[in-house]
C-alpha cells in the first residue's frame, strides 16, 4: 500500500512541476540605485510623492532583474493600477454604505467583492509573469519570515550533529531556508486559487524532503524521530 502511495505521489510530482526560486547571490544585496531610492523614502516616510518615486524606481529595477520586456512591464503596471483603483473604489463604497433595511450587512458584501477583485487581479498577474519573475518583485517581503521559520529547524539539526563541517551546515541551512521561502512565495503567487496552490505546495514539499533525505544520508546526519515527523525525522511547518 505504501509503495502505491509513493508511486502516486511520484506521478503527481512528474505531472505538476513545483517551481523553485533560487535567489541570485546578490539578490539580498540592494544595488546603489535601490539603496538610494529606499533611503530617500525612509528620510521622508510621510511625503507621499517621495515614497511613490522610490517605489517606482525599485519596481523598474526589479522588472529589469526579472528580465521583463518593456511591453510586459507596461502591461504589469496597467494591471496594478487598475487593481488599485478598483480596490480603492470598493473600500470607499464599503465605508459609505448604509443599508438599514438590508438583511446582509454592507461589510460582508463588500469584503466578498474586495476578495473577488484581489483574486481576479492576482490571476491576471500570474498569467502575465512567471513564478520566478514574480519572485523578484516580492521576495523582500518574505525573507524575514522564511528565516524565522528556518532558524529553529536548522538549530535543532545543527545541535544534534556537532561534527558537520561549515560547508555541510551551509548547504543544509540553504535547503531548509529555500523550502520555507518558496512555500511563502508560492502561497503568494497562487493565492487566487487553492485548487492550483495545494498541488504545487505538495510537490514543493515532496521534492524538498527527497533532497533533504538524500543530503542527510550523504552527510550521515542524525535526526530526531518523533510522532508525526516526516520520513527524514523532522517536523516541518
Amino acid at each position: 500500500m505504501k509503495r502505491l502511495i509513493y508511486l502516486a505521489i511520484l506521478l503527481l510530482a512528474t505531472a505538476i512541476q513545483a517551481q523553485n526560486f533560487d535567489e541570485p547571490k546578490n539578490a539580498s544585496i540592494p544595488d546603489e540605485e535601490t539603496k538610494t531610492a529606499t533611503k530617500s523614502a525612509e528620510k521622508e516616510p510621510h511625503n507621499a510623492s517621495v515614497v511613490a518615486a522610490a517605489m517606482e524606481k525599485v519596481f523598474y529595477i526589479n522588472a529589469k532583474r526579472a528580465g521583463l520586456t518593456d511591453d510586459k512591464t507596461k502591461d504589469l503596471i496597467k494591471i496594478i493600477d487598475e487593481r488599485n483603483q478598483v480596490l480603492k473604489d470598493l473600500d470607499t463604497r464599503k465605508k459609505q454604505a448604509n443599508a438599514p433595511f438590508s438583511i446582509e450587512d454592507p461589510g460582508t458584501l463588500f469584503n466578498f467583492k474586495i476578495k473577488e477583485a484581489r483574486n481576479r487581479y492576482a490571476k491576471k498577474i500570474s498569467q502575465l509573469v512567471t513564478y520566478n519573475q514574480y519572485c523578484y518583485f516580492v521576495v523582500d517581503n518574505y525573507r524575514e519570515e522564511a528565516i524565522e521559520k528556518a532558524k529553529p529547524e536548522y538549530m535543532q539539526l545543527s545541535k544534534g550533529n556537532p561534527d558537520l563541517t561549515k560547508d555541510q551546515k551551509q548547504k543544509l541551512y540553504k535547503l531548509i531556508y529555500s523550502y520555507h521561502l518558496n512555500q511563502l512565495l508560492t502561497n503568494s503567487y497562487l493565492s487566487f486559487d487553492s485548487n492550483l496552490l495545494k498541488p504545487k505546495l505538495g510537490v514543493l514539499r515532496f521534492n524538498f524532503e527527497k533532497e533533504f533525505a538524500k543530503t542527510c544520508k550523504e552527510y550521515n546526519v542524525k535526526v530526531n524521530e518523533s510522532k508525526g515527523s516526516t520520513s527524514n525525522g523532522f517536523q516541518w511547518n
